[in-house]
């Protein structure tokens, strides 16, 4: 889902002489910046306060753009491909970006920061465990053109981005998960899953398949879980669980705001390894025992994802 914010800013530089942000410039680009999320179980409300961004143009300059009011975002009020902007056509110098920092308000024991609110009521601060800042800033270059916009999306993966406190603390954990996407190279992918007929091919109960897609850049890749280790597999740009009838039946799902290009599209009855932030126990090169099944089982297509279309991937 994509969060933008249309906001009035104060733009500061650092790391460097030159004047790399003019309000007014004859020669400057624009910049869009939006944010998109998965949702999380158990919330009603996931509060994240921006209060800028900080970008590196080139090897040497940063420039700091910093909100005059810091703009509280309820990113689960976008999702299923809704979008809002966190910076709106900012004007910046064109040239070639190293990466994106987002600036958030996110600290134990404040209300008036980034926070949580369950299904029950109960409300917790989210915090930034020390250390942990370089989590978000998304190493991924990007280019501003002279005259033109470039609108880029960054996904929040609320599942894995929240981690409850062990015992009764008082503050949750955010240690965002971030993924970053040019707006201007996107299509979607679509399709359904006959719960009923993936449980079959898996050899399990349909009662019992907690179902769930999840997509890979490139083809005929081994699908692992998303638990952030790349030793074990490639984890997937996207994921999510499928929310099925009773009895199961054939579920539509889509997935908005895939870059253009080649993936693998699995879908497995074990979603519910990701249901809980907290695990990450699937190893997809884990050799088991005869006679038994590994703790994820998948199907896999190879599908193509082009540019303002719509690509599509049905299971079985």
């Amino acid at each position: 889902m994509l969060v933008a914010v249309t906001s009035t800013i104060i733009a500061s530089c650092g790391g460097s002489d030159d004047n790399e942000f003019q309000p007014i410039a004859p020669n400057s680009g624009f910049l869009t910046v939006g944010l998109t999320d998965a949702p999380i179980d158990d919330a009603a409300e996931v509060i994240v306060v921006f209060t800028g961004i900080e970008l590196q143009r080139g090897s040497a300059s940063t420039i700091n753009i910093d909100f005059e009011t810091p703009r509280s975002i309820d990113l689960l009020s976008f999702r299923d491909g809704k979008t809002i902007n966190l910076v709106d056509r900012t004007q910046v110098l064109p040239g070639n970006y190293e990466w994106i920092r987002l600036k958030i308000r996110a600290e134990q024991n404040i209300q008036d920061g980034s926070r949580i609110r369950l299904r029950d009521g109960r409300q917790f601060p989210l915090y930034i465990p020390s250390g942990l800042e370089s989590g978000l800033k998304l190493n991924r270059p990007f280019v501003v053109a002279q005259g033109a916009t470039t609108r880029l999306l960054i996904d929040f993966d609320l599942r894995k981005s929240i981690v409850a406190p062990p015992g009764q603390g008082t503050n949750w954990i955010l240690r965002p998960t971030l993924r970053l996407v040019d707006q201007l190279q996107v299509g979607n992918l679509t399709g359904t899953i006959d719960v009923a007929g993936l449980a079959a091919a898996q050899q399990i109960a349909a009662s019992v398949c907690r179902a769930g897609v999840y997509v890979y850049r490139g083809f005929d890749m081994t699908p692992d879980d998303m638990d952030g280790e790349p030793a074990d597999g490639a984890d997937p740009v996207a994921y999510q669980p499928i929310i099925t009838p009773s009895p199961p039946a054939a579920t539509p799902y889509t997935v908005h705001f895939l870059e253009s290009g080649e993936y693998t599209v699995a879908a497995t009855c074990q979603f519910d390894v990701d249901q809980d932030p907290s695990r990450s126990e699937f190893d997809p090169a884990t050799v088991v025992p005869p006679g038994s099944v590994p703790a994820m089982q998948f199907a896999r297509k190879n599908t193509l994802i082009t540019t303002g279309a719509t690509a599509r991937a049905d299971f079985p």
